[in-house]
């Protein structure tokens, strides 16, 4: 099944086709690329920005970036001996929006970033992602099994679908990345398929199968963050959500067999998984200065990343004090989230996860979500050993991002009226007409809109 599995992908990346929808043209929309323009703007801004942190002046994680107790629909409401306030859905909205009304972000005007903290099963699940995370790497490191992985390269399957494992992104020396996707099964209670195979055979199927189980958590967090913010109901967030079910309509869904190696990318889900490993900077000293990731944004709904033990993620908060300061190094600072202390902090089965707003938040909540600026920094290496002292082993930093996107099909298309609730006018990236341009429009479409160039 798997050599079958392979050779038919290698037949679709030769016959790769692009989606069968035509998108509106760029002149149509000039809005959508004012839009777009707007936040490659506050990007590259931000990269003159302060970075503060660890100063004892400096913003702080805690007084920035709210924090939400979420669990997910099919986890159970009873979480042992712990009595936890679920967020409603008013507090999950006021979370994200960018407000400082009663100091909601403190000295920030907000982030476009949360901290969602996970209890009893969906914590465990979530960990289950954490494990495979290590486990592939685990097995990347291991040269009797890696040859498969290491060789397999990354390739493309349809327009803007891509899987496989880069050992040396950009060849820069900074981060591997293993590039997933997901094919929905016919049927519910079945996981889907995950490409690339190699990646199954790798880490073993127990630790796929609980990966599989943290993505669902994750899936159904960044939902019910979604449909909160934007006042969506079950309908309109499962027809623009793409949260790996029912990508096409099982009576379209290509089979997978040799003749539609060419249609095979209409069965693949738009949003997806990535395991991300940052090297070990070559100096101390360009730690800092040279970013692992660069400061950018997602082309998401919603960003979801299991925190790790070993911090590195910076977002970019604006400041309410300095926000439109000409002097760029005083609109804001970056700062890095981290574990909330307070309600239940000694409580050993809580798990945080650090939740991101995308491109499609800040649309579609007519600006009053910001998109999340964030960027990577990787961990320092040691430093020299002292006489007579063994040298301490660099520990490399894993993250497993999961990307919550909007459907590609022809069913997700936006009907402003109807699917999302009234937004006013107040929004810091409030663009007057915007949504009426986005109106009736396939939500996936609004890419070629917002970034021509990619």
């Amino acid at each position: 099944m798997v050599k079958s599995f392979l050779l038919l992908l290698s037949s679709a990346i030769t016959h790769t086709h692009s989606l069968s929808t035509t998108s509106p043209t760029q002149k149509d929309r000039p809005l959508l690329r004012q839009f777009g323009a707007g936040i490659n703007e506050r990007v590259l801004n931000s990269k003159s920005g302060l970075n503060r942190c660890h100063h004892a002046d400096s913003f702080q994680s805690s007084e920035t970036i709210p924090c939400l107790d979420m669990q997910s629909s099919s986890s159970s409401s009873s979480h042992g001996s712990i009595n936890i306030d679920m967020s409603s859905k008013h507090q999950i909205r006021k979370a994200y929006t960018a407000s400082t009304i009663n100091g909601q972000h403190g000295r920030s005007s907000g982030s476009g970033c949360c901290i969602i903290r996970l209890h009893g099963q969906d914590a465990n699940s979530v960990r289950g992602l954490v494990d495979f995370a290590d486990d592939f790497f685990a097995g990347v490191d291991d040269e009797s099994r890696n040859s498969a992985i290491n060789d397999l390269g990354v390739f493309r399957i349809g327009n803007n679908i891509h899987a496989g494992f880069d050992v040396d992104v950009n060849e820069e020396g900074k981060m591997q990345v293993l590039y997933t996707k997901l094919i929905p099964n016919d049927t519910e209670d079945s996981n889907p398929l995950l490409l690339p195979l190699e990646v199954g055979e790798l880490v073993g199927i127990n630790s796929l199968n609980k990966a599989q189980d943290g993505m669902g958590t994750l899936f159904d967090i960044g939902s019910q963050i979604t449909s909160a913010v934007l006042g969506m109901n079950a309908a309109s967030t499962n027809k623009l959500l793409d949260d790996c079910t029912d990508v096409v309509r099982k009576e379209n869904r290509h089979d997978l067999v040799s003749e539609n190696a060419d249609k095979i990318a209409d069965n693949v889900s738009n949003s997806y998984q990535r395991i991300i490993r940052y090297l070990e900077p070559q100096s101390k000293e360009s730690a800092e200065e040279d970013a692992a990731f660069w400061p950018h944004v997602d082309s998401t709904f919603l960003t979801l990343i299991p925190m790790p033990d070993i911090g590195g993620l910076e977002v970019w908060c604006p400041s309410s004090k300095y926000g439109e300061s000409e002097n760029l190094e005083e609109r804001g600072e970056w700062v890095r989230p981290t574990k909330p202390v307070g309600l239940d902090s000694n409580a050993n089965d809580c798990l945080h996860v650090v939740a991101l707003a995308g491109e499609f938040l800040q649309l579609l909540s007519n600006g009053q979500v910001p998109t999340c600026i964030h960027r990577v920094i990787a961990p320092q290496p040691p430093s020299p050993p002292a006489f007579g002292f063994a040298p301490k082993q660099y520990k490399p930093r894993v993250s497993a991002p999961l990307f919550l996107r909007p459907r590609r099909g022809e069913d997700a298309t936006l009907d402003v009226e109807s699917d999302l609730r009234k937004f006013g006018e107040g929004g810091l990236y409030f663009e007057k007409n915007l949504l009426h341009e986005c109106d009736s429009m396939r939500v996936w479409d609004y890419m070629d809109c917002m970034s021509p160039n990619n």
